[in-house]
């Protein structure tokens, strides 16, 4: 149900670039409908898992899929892009308007709230 997202934004997803240690937009860029859920996992386990998920509006590809954990380090950069790092993979989001990217990082941060309480 609704109860299960955090927040639903249109952001353009970003890379890293190792080489030049800057950000490119992913897969040719264009915007995207991100949001933050928790879903079940599949499965016997029947745990839940907290999920960052990008979906390009112009051709529905999925360009972001990120499983939450613990150890996420998230920076705000700039009113409109963030980025965060979990293990070794960086992912980073271009927002329409800092409304947008305040009510990702809200999101982010109730999702990791209650994945620590879970």
């Amino acid at each position: 149900g609704s109860d299960d997202s955090y927040a639903r934004v249109r952001a353009v997803v970003m890379t890293r670039d190792d080489s030049s240690g800057g950000w490119l937009q992913l897969g040719g860029g264009g915007l995207s409908s991100v949001t933050v859920s928790k879903t079940l996992q599949p499965g016997d386990s029947g745990g839940t898992e907290f999920l960052v998920h990008g979906e390009r509006l112009r051709d529905k590809t999925v360009v972001l899929e990120c499983v939450l954990r613990r150890d996420l380090v998230y920076n705000k950069v700039t009113p409109t892009f963030h980025h965060w790092r979990i293990g070794d993979k960086k992912f980073g989001l271009t927002f329409q308007s800092p409304a947008d990217a305040r009510a990702f990082d809200r999101g982010i941060r109730r999702a990791i709230e209650d994945l620590s309480q879970g």
